[in-house]
């Protein structure tokens, strides 16, 4: 149940890891279910614990009961992964202004 699923998150995850420096997601696997958390700012992890919020944390049961919501926490999941992947050339710039930093991704097509 979910293999592919599964192997696609896990792959999205090293992903990150490894193209999106200012972000990180984690992949924890177990017979009962998955989950993956992640924060698109890594400076957000020195926040003290009363103002640090996930920005991702989704847990997928692999109980057949819980199908319907484990498939949409997969979703949730995989849009996160590729927000991540596609943004992250061009995180918040936090040293100026906390604006976000334009973006050249091909989807601007000379608008103002």
């Amino acid at each position: 149940m979910f293999e592919k699923e599964i192997d696609e998150i896990y792959e999205l995850c090293k992903r990150v890891h490894n193209e999106v420096p200012t972000a990180s997601a984690t992949f924890n696997y177990s017979f009962y279910g998955m989950s993956v958390f992640g924060f698109k700012r890594q400076e957000d992890i020195c926040l003290p614990k009363d103002k640090f919020k996930w920005d991702l944390y989704q847990n997928v049961s692999f109980n057949p009961f819980y199908e319907k919501e484990s498939r949409e926490s997969l979703r949730i999941i995989k849009a996160f992964l590729l927000e991540l992947l596609i943004d992250g050339r061009c995180p918040l710039d936090v040293e100026s202004n906390g604006v976000e930093a334009p973006s050249d991704n091909g989807t601007d097509n000379d608008s103002k």
